[in-house]
């Protein structure tokens, strides 16, 4: 099979080269990959940011996202069959076959049923963002009447955590660049900060939550911009996330969390629910051949991508 695999850690290692095709272990089904969607972790682990973290040694294959139908069952799994249409993703930590393949083998819980109205591209797009999206809802317990900050409202979490937190009643405002006004207010963003012309010192204050899908806000900020008692969100773990945080959190004035993107079906339903209703549109920014993975993958280190970017594999 054809796969986007490196053997060592590094900007320009990834290439396009053949593989053998995975078996599926027990637990696990074999996935047919029509498409795939980047992330950045997917190419940070590739430069070695988190090599201590990754496990499963080199050669890698990138990608953590995949829509497609599942080619072979595992030992042990009762609930899919072959020919189903599926998405979801892998955690690109624990395992170093991604899904920049033709097929990918995939812990059964990790897949995710994928209606007939959810084609490749979006099938691909969704799973990681906007689980994510949700997910940073639910540990900054945005609902009804929430006050939330979104930070980094044009990226491919960002844009989804914007609808998500609009779909279940809360005031958003949203961080971007100037040339991102009309698309982040038209997610449903209440307020738009130009983060670029308007230093965080002088952005509104005391929100319920701050989702910070960058990230990039020091925890310095945290306190100005939250309520007493209110969540920061960060997509991105760090030294202070398994240290002090869970004590601070207990006294206190603001409760910070990093989000571990773990299966999660409530998640799923709730997206697929809004994307159903129209209620959660997945802007996808770009669509590439796999032949042409370099590309997608120069324009999502540029950090100017509105959306996601996904690559075809079949």
């Amino acid at each position: 099979m054809r796969a986007i695999r490196y053997h060592a850690y590094g900007h320009d290692s990834p290439r396009l080269e053949d593989a053998q095709v995975p078996q599926p272990a027990a637990g696990e089904v074999l996935v047919r990959v029509h498409c795939a969607s980047i992330n950045p972790v997917d190419w940070k682990i590739a430069d070695g940011a988190y090599r201590l973290l990754a496990r499963g040694g080199l050669p890698r294959t990138m990608g953590s996202d995949f829509a497609g139908e599942i080619a072979a069952i595992g030992p042990g799994v009762a609930r899919w069959s072959s020919g189903d249409r599926v998405m979801g993703f892998i955690d690109p930590f624990a395992r170093s076959a991604g899904t920049f393949a033709e097929f990918v083998a995939v812990p059964a819980e990790f897949v995710m049923a994928r209606p007939e109205d959810i084609g490749d591209a979006l099938g691909a797009a969704l799973p990681c963002a906007g689980v994510t999206a949700v997910a940073m809802c639910d540990l900054g317990q945005v609902g009804r009447g929430s006050s939330v900050l979104v930070n980094g409202a044009s990226g491919g979490v960002g844009h989804l955590a914007v609808q998500v937190a609009k779909a279940r009643g809360a005031l958003v405002a949203a961080t971007g660049s100037a040339a991102r006004r009309e698309f982040v207010t038209a997610l449903g963003a209440d307020v738009f900060i130009d983060y670029r012309s308007e230093p965080a010192t002088g952005w509104p204050m005391a929100f319920d939550a701050v989702l910070d899908c960058v990230p990039n806000l020091p925890r310095r900020l945290h306190r100005r911009l939250l309520k007493r008692g209110a969540h920061y969100v960060s997509t991105l773990p760090n030294g202070w996330t398994y240290t002090l945080d869970p004590l601070l959190n207990r006294v206190g004035p603001v409760r910070r969390h990093a989000l571990m993107l773990q299966p999660n079906p409530a998640a799923v339903a709730e997206l697929v629910g809004y994307v159903e209703q129209r209620r959660v549109r997945c802007e996808i920014a770009g669509e590439y051949p796999l032949e042409r993975f370099g590309e997608a993958l120069d324009r999502s280190r540029s950090g100017r991508v509105v959306g996601k970017l996904v690559i075809r594999v079949a």
